[in-house]
């Protein structure tokens, strides 16, 4: 009978040394990071010339867009967010999210503030998104003046896999 004590003892006691060992901790997967590469298709410098406009015209809306690159071997959920950095009173900016041609984007309203998408788009592994999946806009009210606006594409659940792109805009009247 004391054999039997001493040898439950001893599995006991092993059994408690081996789950205190750090070396066979679970760990988490290793999140994926730079898999993310936004790509302007007008370039970040756009000057527009509000030019000759005809007495019933209130605004000019410029338009430019990014493209974005999954260079990762996994579909990746992307959220955007903007951030005005400068813009002069008389502008609002907006973007269009997703595929809008297929129902699977939205288009937000023109805001004077920092924005972040409500619903992700999905950029599959190793592809890139045509133009039109993140069309960007700047409202200018016939006024003129500079907007620097930067743009945060990141993944659902994984913010430090991102990317960022800041586009600089003079309107001159």
């Amino acid at each position: 009978m004391k054999k039997l004590q001493i040898i439950l003892a001893f599995a006991l006691l092993s059994f408690l040394i081996s789950c205190s060992e750090e070396g066979d901790t679970v760990k988490p997967p290793i999140k994926e990071t730079d898999s993310i590469k936004l790509t302007s298709v007008e370039g970040t410098n756009i000057t527009k010339n509000i030019g000759f406009t005809s007495p019933d015209d209130t605004e000019i809306i410029i338009s430019f867009h990014t493209q974005i690159t999954n260079s990762g071997n996994r579909d990746l959920l992307l959220y955007a967010k903007m951030e005005l950095l400068e813009l002069d009173p008389g502008q609002a900016s907006y973007f269009c999210w997703g595929d809008i041609d297929k129902n699977e984007g939205t288009c937000y309203p023109p805001l004077k503030e920092d924005f972040l998408s409500d619903r992700t788009m999905t950029v599959k592994a190793g592809e890139t998104t045509p133009p039109g999946n993140f069309l960007q806009y700047l409202s200018d009210d016939l006024t003129g003046g500079e907007a620097k606006i930067r743009y945060i594409v990141y993944e659902k659940d994984n913010e430090d896999n991102r990317d960022t792109i800041v586009y600089n805009i003079s309107v001159i009247k």
